[in-house]
């Protein structure tokens, strides 16, 4: 189903029937303007060209035929007199020409041309006719003046002719237009005075007829009965919102009525137990004035509770304080601590590269020492060779390097034995002993220094061993330290809130025990305010039975409305 459209108010309303009464108008007006302005442009073209081109057709037709009156005059009796008048009519057919060439040259161009050579022959008779040769003058007006004024004038007559047919069918136009127009302003004017009656009817009828609705309503409610309907709302405009107030002003009344009739019950009926509970109040006012002393003295016992607990809070916060500052101080010392194991780690990371440097030196060292102990035995190889050759003097040589040997730094022995080498080797020995030596000493010392190697090489593995182990426990000492401090930093933190607490606590308990005076003294108060309320329930008392009395007179002044 369409949504019926409505207008919201009534000024839209009239405003849109006299907007489509003066669009209409407007339209109409627009119609005959342009209508107007198409007659007088037909008047126009009428009046400025097709009639003036008229007039000159029949001025020059006219003023030709009189000159050629004057020209067959002329011929005919020899009276110089034509001969002036119709040099004369010259100056006034080139005006007429002029004229007709400035209104219309492109038509008026061709007949105006065939006229200049009518006036050109026109010259030949005179011209003939004065020098004697009358025959040849009239032949030349018989055959070609003659022919070419009646073509000319054939033309203007035939121009003329058309220029009446199309003045009379500009007429007709004109008359068509106008019979046209009239209809339609007669159609126009009809519709405007339909459509202004109908709109003025039914906006008048749209307005009195809910007025009329909320009159008759109105009435009844002057005279008590909300019982009626609803009206009905068919617009939305001020009219229905009049009505929409009126139908809430009803609903409203109706409520409120049917809540006074039933307040008005409830208070009648609640009006005795009103009654009977102020003697019960009044009862338990009493009880409640003795009940208020015996608080009264308890509020005074607890302000005195109350006080000594805001000493010992305060002895509580001075401790507190106390360890705050002592966690402070740990915490400091922990950080220290921190930073300590931190320089720790970065020094055992530096020992364990150094030792990493030290490792790989003492192996390359052990390795130099196996290869000099391999040159040591290719050397003892070429001793032996030796020996071979100096066989006697091997013994000798052999002894002195045990005794060497056996000597060691203090090889005194030594020489006697290379004295008595030298003798029996000669220069051979001497060289067998002194290689033999040298090589012996080089291979004892080599393995001296490759065990010496191998034992510091053993160590420096230890020591990289336990140099990482000491490492890994300072990293998780450091890890410890690390976990202690933040532990320490969130029991300051937490130290230092419970002293906060602390003091918020002892304001408090100040302020318990300020309260507890207070409602000591306020208990007091309640009670002898106690007892003024016990006198006052036997007004309530009275006054209840006033108001059960007025609840029924309101009820029976309700019943009076219809609902």
């Amino acid at each position: 189903m369409k949504k019926r459209f409505k207008v919201k108010n009534i000024r839209t309303r009239m405003t849109l029937g006299f907007s489509v009464i003066i669009g209409l108008f407007i339209l109409f007006s627009i119609y005959n303007f342009f209508s107007i302005y198409k007659t007088n442009e037909a008047m126009r073209d009428i009046m400025d060209h097709q009639l003036q081109l008229l007039i000159l057709d029949e001025e020059i037709t006219t003023n030709m035929a009189q000159r050629e009156g004057y020209l067959r005059a002329y011929l005919l009796y020899g009276d110089t007199g034509m001969k002036n008048k119709f040099t004369d009519s010259l100056e006034e057919t080139i005006a007429l020409e002029n004229k007709l060439l400035e209104i219309n040259k492109e038509e008026a161009k061709e007949i105006i041309d065939k006229k200049i050579a009518w006036g050109t022959l026109t010259d030949q008779v005179f011209e003939a006719y004065d020098s004697g040769n009358e025959q040849e003058a009239h032949q030349i007006m018989s055959t070609e003046v003659l022919p070419l004024s009646e073509e000319i004038m054939e033309e203007f007559q035939e121009a003329s002719d058309k220029r009446e047919e199309i003045i009379q069918a500009e007429g007709q136009k004109i008359i068509d237009n106008g019979n046209t127009t009239f209809y339609i302003s007669l159609i126009v004017v009809g519709l405007i005075l339909i459509f202004g009656i109908a709109s003025a009817v039914l906006t008048s009828r749209s307005i009195t007829k809910p007025i009329k609705s909320l009159m008759n309503r109105m009435n009844l409610v002057a005279k008590g009965d909300l019982s009626g309907d609803l009206l009905k709302i068919e617009s939305a405009d001020e009219v229905a919102q009049l009505t929409t107030a009126t139908n809430e002003m009803v609903l409203q009344n109706r409520n409120l009525l049917t809540k006074i009739s039933n307040v008005s019950e409830t208070v009648s009926s609640e009006g005795e137990e009103l009654t009977s509970a102020a003697h019960e109040v009044k009862m338990g006012s009493d009880q409640i004035a003795i009940t208020m002393q015996e608080l009264a003295t308890g509020s005074e016992t607890q302000a005195n509770s109350a006080s000594d607990l805001a000493a010992i809070m305060v002895n509580f916060t001075e401790k507190v304080a106390e360890a705050n500052e002592k966690g402070q101080t740990i915490q400091e010392y922990s950080n220290k601590v921190l930073e300590m194991t931190n320089e720790g780690r970065n020094l055992m990371e530096g020992s364990q590269r150094q030792m990493g440097s030290i490792d790989f030196l003492v192996k390359d060292a052990v390795q130099n020492v196996q290869g000099l102990d391999e040159q040591s035995q290719e050397i003892s190889k070429l001793v032996s060779v030796i020996q071979e050759i100096a066989d006697q003097t091997n013994l000798l040589a052999l002894n002195a390097a045990i005794e060497a040997a056996r000597a060691g730094e203090h090889g005194k022995g030594f020489a006697v034995v290379a004295d008595e080498v030298r003798k029996l080797a000669e220069q051979v020995s001497v060289s067998v002993t002194d290689i033999t030596g040298i090589v012996t000493a080089i291979q004892n010392e080599a393995s001296k220094i490759a065990e010496s190697l191998r034992g510091g090489y053993e160590e420096v593995e230890q020591g990289t061993k336990q140099i990482q182990t000491t490492g890994t426990t300072l990293n998780e000492i450091g890890e410890s330290v690390t976990k202690m401090v933040q532990d320490i930093t969130a029991v300051s933190g937490n130290l230092t809130e419970i002293v906060e607490n602390t003091q918020e606590m002892n304001s408090a308990i100040e302020e318990i025990a300020s309260v507890s005076e207070e409602a000591a003294a306020g208990v007091e108060e309640i009670a002898a305010s106690t007892e003024q309320t016990s006198s006052s329930m036997d007004e309530v008392a009275a006054t209840s039975v006033q108001l059960a009395k007025a609840a029924e007179e309101l009820d029976g002044l309700v019943k009076q409305f219809k609902l």
